[in-house]
């Protein structure tokens, strides 16, 4: 199970639902009875603007709480790494050596190097080489939810999901960050303490957490 899970971690993430609602009560909007419940657009748009907000946070930056490792066992005289891969990669290592990145079109010019990768579509590959090989890559995912189980996923969509933002600042980052764009008009009323209460905590979130790859703890290659 992720770290992350909203069952037994230290301090219970906000669901899905509950970020909901907690956006309804500062709109001070009526409650909806349940998840099922939500019909109206403007509710369907609110849950939109949710994952939009999550997203936009996640995609910022390359956060340490999203970076991961994969092993993988490259066959001889076999070129492709991974496919469909859709996360950022980082880096690519086979021991401790890092490979660098090609261009397709140099990767073509430089076939016999074996310390390097390329990717075609949606698969990272590799030049051939006459031994199996084992890999290690380093990237940022591109998963920025997750089911009440621990399990990942793109957005939230059940009335359990949560977003894989740390505690305790998922919640005003994603509540505010929502309501600024549910309104995003400075003449309302509220918006500039909306907006006040989402940079407060997105600088909290940024100060405690590795802003990309380069500051994050130690990754320990094989």
């Amino acid at each position: 199970m992720s770290e992350n899970s909203i069952i037994g971690a230290k301090h219970k993430k906000p669901t899905y639902f509950e970020l909901f609602k907690k956006v309804l009560n500062e709109l001070n909007w009526r409650e909806v009875s349940s998840f099922d419940a939500i019909e109206k657009t403007e509710h369907k748009r609110i849950l939109n603007l949710l994952n939009a907000t999550n997203s936009d946070i996640l995609s910022s930056y390359l956060w340490n709480f999203q970076i991961e490792k994969t092993d993988i066992e490259i066959e001889e005289n076999s070129s492709t790494i991974v496919e469909n891969f859709e996360a950022r990669i980082i880096s690519i290592w086979e021991g401790r050596k890092k490979y660098r990145y090609l261009t397709p079109t140099q990767m073509t010019q430089n076939s016999n190097l074996a310390d390097v990768y390329s990717i075609t579509k949606n698969s990272i590959i590799t030049n051939p080489i006459k031994y199996k090989r084992k890999i290690a890559l380093i990237y940022a995912s591109n998963c920025y939810a997750q089911d009440s189980e621990g399990n990942l996923k793109s957005v939230m969509e059940g009335e359990f999901d949560t977003s894989i933002i740390p505690m305790p600042y998922l919640e005003p980052v994603l509540v505010y960050g929502t309501l600024i764009k549910v309104k995003a008009n400075p003449s309302f009323v509220k918006f500039n303490y909306w907006r006040t209460l989402y940079y407060e905590a997105l600088t909290n979130l940024r100060s405690t957490t590795s802003k990309t790859y380069e500051d994050s703890p130690v990754i320990s290659f094989g």
